[in-house]
């Protein structure tokens, strides 16, 4: 089954309506595209809302049969609740505020009401082997406590699989990133005696098949988690830069504050920027050698070739990698030696 975007948005909305939180997981490898995703997805519901409390009449009919009459309100409560949401400026997407880097930043954002929150580094506030920490506890604990706040938590990780078990379980939807632009959606299954909803034995055990048949393209449809497959653009020119522009200074906060370590020490340290010092001072042979450089950061070459246009292109540099190969300089220097030569 296909989603489209508009789909996920009005499931999503309609559970918040409903006076549910919704917590959702997107997964996936570095550079896949899981921030990008979660900025549509954050944007796009705080844009329905927007319409709801502008009281668009095909918006509002539309969530008012699928979630108000339901709910045994009437036209005029529903649309009263509507206006509450619109006076306490609820829903509202400000990317430098949602987006979460700590602890006690998460903390404040499960305790408020109807807001939209984006920890993007989750493993590092709710790591399994953290869970006998205070912080870890009380994250669990609120999280639990206070799931009618009808708060969206857009949560970022590498892997579902090193999550906390409860908080896999107070899980709404996981989405895996596959490649850019492209995600798979599940849901828990609904159960009564079966403890683990997302049935991560039976799914572990078709995936390991695939692997050992080395099948490349699975039908991801067989997993009993499976919901269906989405599509999403990549982010404008602008909101890229706006949006990593805050997370470069948020991650800055938290390495200075949390760990004691300044944005200089970390970004000498970086192998990006380890990568982009030898590719401008001719430290880089050949696209052969590159290809290395990326498997060491366990990113492809694509994504790598992707990630040092966009940096040369900030800095006002020609931004084809091919030109700052070392290899390609020297043969052109020669054929200018040889013209001189003639000459």
């Amino acid at each position: 089954m296909k989603w489209s975007m508009p789909m996920l948005i009005k499931t999503i909305v309609a559970s918040l309506l409903n006076k549910y939180d919704f917590f959702l997981c997107i997964e996936g490898n570095t550079g896949t595209g899981k921030s990008t995703l979660a900025f549509h997805i954050a944007s796009k519901v705080s844009q329905e809302f927007h319409k709801l409390t502008l009281l668009r009449e095909d918006v509002v009919e539309y969530y008012y049969e699928r979630v108000g009459r339901r709910a045994g309100l009437t036209e005029e409560e529903f649309v009263l609740k509507l206006l509450k949401l619109k006076e306490g400026k609820k829903y509202k997407f400000y990317p430098a505020k949602a987006l979460i880097y700590t602890q006690d930043e998460l903390l404040k954002s499960l305790t408020s009401w109807q807001e939209i929150s984006i920890p993007d580094e989750l493993v590092n506030m709710a790591f399994n082997r953290d869970f006998y920490s205070q912080k870890q506890k009380d994250i669990i604990k609120i999280l639990n406590m206070y799931r009618d706040h009808e708060n969206l938590t857009i949560a970022c990780v590498p892997s579902f699989q090193v999550i906390d078990n409860q908080i896999k379980n107070l899980t709404k939807m996981k989405i895996t990133v596959k490649r850019r632009g492209v995600a798979i959606i599940h849901t828990p299954n609904s159960t009564v005696y079966c403890k683990d909803k997302w049935d991560q034995a039976t799914n572990e055990k078709i995936e390991r098949e695939w692997i050992k048949r080395k099948i490349r393209n699975p039908n991801y449809s067989k997993l009993t988690t499976f919901r269906g497959l989405i599509k999403f653009p990549p982010l404008t020119k602008k909101q890229e830069l706006m949006y990593q522009q805050i997370k470069d200074q948020k991650r800055t906060i938290v390495l200075k504050n949390d760990m004691n370590i300044t944005q200089e020490e970390k970004d000498k340290k970086d192998p990006f920027n380890i990568f982009m010092n030898l590719l401008k001072n001719d430290g880089i042979r050949n696209g052969m050698e590159m290809e290395g450089y990326a498997k060491a950061m366990g990113i492809t070459m694509d994504q790598l070739r992707s990630k040092a246009s966009k940096q040369l292109r900030r800095e006002n540099k020609p931004h084809a990698l091919s030109h700052y190969y070392w290899e390609k300089k020297g043969i052109k220097s020669n054929n200018m030696h040889q013209k001189i030569v003639e000459l």
